[in-house]
């Protein structure tokens, strides 16, 4: 079972927005049931980041953090996010 944490400016609207986008990806690539997704604000991310397997944030990516990370903007702009969702999928694959 693979952890992602998934942040954003106050851990409420946008990682919410994003964790849903990123249920579907996975859900659709045959995924289900193989992650958890725990939305933050991105002042937790660092801390929460030593159990997690995965940081996608939608924010820079902050110093400190304890896992490989993606960053969720794409997932908001549309631009570069076919290439998010490929890393995200790979990642979870792996």
């Amino acid at each position: 079972m693979k952890n992602i944490i998934l942040a954003c400016g106050s851990g409420v609207a946008t990682s919410t927005a994003v964790a849903a986008k990123i249920k579907d990806l996975l859900d659709s690539n045959g995924l289900a049931g193989t992650f958890t997704i725990t939305t933050c604000s991105i002042s937790e991310a660092v801390g929460k980041s030593k159990d997690a397997d995965l940081l996608i944030a939608t924010t820079v990516k902050p110093d400190g953090i304890e896992c490989p990370f993606i960053s969720g903007i794409p997932f908001l702009t549309g631009m570069g996010r076919a290439a998010a969702e490929q890393q995200v999928v790979d990642f979870i694959k792996n």
